[in-house]
């Protein structure tokens, strides 16, 4: 019985296939490549690179002031007055609680800048693959990573025309 259905479901497999193939042409893009590969993609990159960087040393000067702070009032402070001393640590507190609010604010801020970048590039590939889906005749064409795929053979993968296409649009819009 097991095995009167497993050949009936590759004769429904191949059917599939061949009705598939016989309908028309199925074609896959990895567009996590697109993004990376792709001339908007490392302009993208390189712009977000740069804001990470930017953020990253405001961040790195809060923590090297807050170390020095903590460090100073570690040394003084069993010489200072009780009242002074309660006003340092408050203040240290005050300013470690302020660098970790910044500390999240500005990740959540990269992270937001990191999907708008990402959101772009993929509206725009949206007409990219659309015109050579039609003017190639594909029925479909599938997300490399996210459809699942798991083998396709290497005349199914557009990937290299969609950059190509993709970089001589934008190309051609900034002139």
């Amino acid at each position: 019985m097991k095995i009167a259905l497993v050949v009936i479901g590759f004769i429904i497999l191949a059917s599939g296939l061949a009705f598939a193939q016989s309908a028309g042409k199925i074609g896959i893009v990895d567009l996590q490549r697109v993004i990376r590969d792709s001339q908007a993609g490392k302009t993208a990159k390189a712009a977000f690179e740069r804001e990470f960087q930017d953020k990253r040393r405001i961040i790195e000067q809060k923590t090297e002031q807050l170390s020095r702070m903590k460090q100073d009032f570690i040394a003084k402070a069993s010489v200072m007055e009780e009242n002074a001393r309660k006003q340092k640590a408050e203040e240290i507190d005050r300013i470690e609680k302020d660098l970790n609010r910044t500390r999240d604010d500005f990740r959540d801020e990269l992270q937001k800048r990191d999907f708008e970048l990402t959101q772009k590039i993929l509206s725009e590939l949206e007409g990219v693959i659309q015109k050579i889906g039609d003017s190639d005749g594909y029925v479909i064409i599938i997300e490399k990573t996210e459809g699942g795929v798991i083998y396709a053979a290497k005349g199914v993968d557009l990937t290299d025309k969609i950059i190509q296409a993709y970089d001589s649009t934008r190309g051609s819009s900034k002139k």
